[in-house]
């Protein structure tokens, strides 16, 4: 499951040095936006000994900068890594680049600027693993400015997830800034899930139980998909009744997924 993926900036050796025990489903270290040009030998360096240690997080991505990435291989060559995310990803180009210097591994695309959009179908064609929204970046290359419910950004992350559904890939929505903002932070977990995202980045810890809690079925979606398995048992029909509604076999498939998830 990738509901809860946390940032970590390699530059702060506060958060590295909790990274091991954080209870999300995924760490991203950040080597990019995170890490000052005169920071990165440091921030390498650190986070090289920081992947020795075993996770709580059931996969470890790291962001790369992609001007440095031969060092970045030739730094972490060995250690636990189970993916790269790559930012402000335009094209399809960018991903057979870096598949080209490091293959064999899982890559991620972020999509944060308006090429990114625009060419999503050709980048979520290339064999990556999962789209990520930036919204920060998007909002800067769009010239938007922040609106209600994200309606200034809303076609490009409904795009994201559309082609990533039309390759089976993992969708994950962006980052919530204002990290004190609970109710905010909650509102915009259920926009995302309710857009179809798998899961959401995070930029501080104590965001992930509520967006494990947004990205994972309510006890309602349980109580609904297991009266649809039971109808369904033994059932030869197209259609049946659930509580007063006409449920098809499609909504057994959905039915299944969501108990998968508990």
């Amino acid at each position: 499951m990738f509901r809860s993926v946390l940032f970590i900036p390699c530059a702060n050796a506060k958060a590295m040095a909790k990274a091991a025990t954080l209870p999300c489903d995924a760490l991203i270290f950040d080597l990019e936006d995170a890490v000052g040009n005169d920071e990165r030998d440091g921030a390498l360096t650190r986070l090289a000994e920081t992947l020795t240690r075993d996770f709580t997080a059931k996969t470890v991505l790291v962001r790369i900068h992609p001007q440095y990435l031969g060092a970045i291989r030739k730094t972490l060559a060995g250690l636990r890594i189970d993916g790269l995310v790559i930012p402000k990803v335009n094209g399809p180009e960018e991903i057979r680049g870096v598949a080209h210097v490091w293959p064999n591994i899982p890559l991620w695309a972020m999509i944060e600027t308006a090429r990114g959009v625009v060419h999503v179908h050709e980048i979520s064609d290339t064999g990556v693993k999962g789209l990520i929204a930036g919204p920060n970046d998007l909002r800067k290359d769009l010239r938007t400015r922040p609106m209600a419910d994200r309606s200034d950004i809303l076609h490009a992350l409904s795009q994201i997830v559309l082609h990533a559904r039309a390759q089976d890939l993992i969708a994950l929505d962006g980052v919530y800034n204002a990290f004190r903002d609970e109710a905010g932070f909650k509102a915009e977990c259920e926009q995302g899930r309710s857009l179809g995202f798998d899961g959401k980045t995070l930029i501080h810890p104590a965001q992930i139980a509520p967006c494990e809690a947004a990205f994972s079925p309510s006890p309602e979606d349980i109580s609904w998909a297991k009266a649809v398995v039971s109808a369904f048992d033994g059932s030869a029909a197209g259609v049946v009744s659930v509580n007063g509604e006409m449920v098809e076999r499609l909504h057994l498939e959905q039915a299944k997924s969501l108990l998968q998830q508990t």
